[in-house]
């Protein structure tokens, strides 16, 4: 079982040096875990509410009750209005089985990223896009992008794949394949680009275009001269 201990380490904070975490019990029972991934472009940080909660809604799942450590702040009103969550404050995390993250086995990624286009939640673009991560051990984990009404607030794919690995313990990614069902020619955009670069800048990023279409890149070749936020922590 995991400890609200082991999750806050898993926070991503070396701006702030304040972890923070949570975790969203969905309807079908599972729980999903969030945690803070701060990016060197300030504003670009995931906050552990996105991620609990696009994990749950990027599986299908329906968001049902918020746990949080009992000295949390308190949660900002978008995201108990806009899902109508329960809110709780536990002493433990408790016993539930998690919701999937990582996909088993062999897996056919072309194939892969046009089901998971089915749980992207576009109300706003009508513009769906899924990706998967590889993982260092060799795994993958999925992310499709959700919207809200509060623009702003709403995550791209890659970053919520990248959000529900830190969140599950993971930090090492070989690549990552991406793929949209419009458009001509499919690439991460500015925001991704910066948070993928300070986690994988080096790694192959595969692009999957709706004329049947692939190309390599990497997020530094994506974002030539991108900010690491090195100047910050020094």
């Amino acid at each position: 079982m995991t400890s609200w201990k082991t999750l806050l380490n898993r926070s991503y904070v070396p701006y702030s040096r304040s972890p923070r975490a949570c975790a969203v019990v969905g309807q079908s029972g599972s729980i999903y875990y969030g945690v803070r991934i701060e990016s060197a472009s300030f504003p670009l940080t995931i906050t552990e509410y996105q991620c609990s909660i696009f994990s749950c809604l990027s599986t299908g799942d329906k968001p049902v009750r918020l746990l949080l450590p009992a000295d949390s702040p308190a949660v900002p009103a978008l995201w108990t209005d806009t899902y109508k969550l329960d809110v709780r404050f536990a002493g433990e995390l408790p016993d539930l089985p998690a919701g999937v993250v990582q996909l088993e086995g062999e897996l056919d990624i072309a194939s892969k990223l046009k089901s998971l286009q089915e749980y992207c939640v576009v109300g706003e673009s009508k513009f769906p896009v899924a990706c998967v991560i590889k993982t260092g051990q060799g795994r993958f984990i999925s992310g499709v992008n959700v919207e809200l009404n509060d623009w702003q607030a709403g995550l791209c794919a890659e970053r919520i794949a990248l959000a529900k690995a830190l969140a599950s313990g993971v930090s090492t990614f070989h690549e990552i394949h991406i793929t949209a069902a419009k458009g001509d020619f499919i690439s991460p955009c500015g925001a991704c680009r910066q948070v993928l670069v300070e986690h994988m800048p080096y790694q192959k990023v595969v692009l999957y275009h709706p004329d049947g279409t692939m190309s390599e890149h990497t997020p530094a070749g994506l974002l030539p001269n991108f900010f690491n936020g090195k100047s910050i922590i020094s």
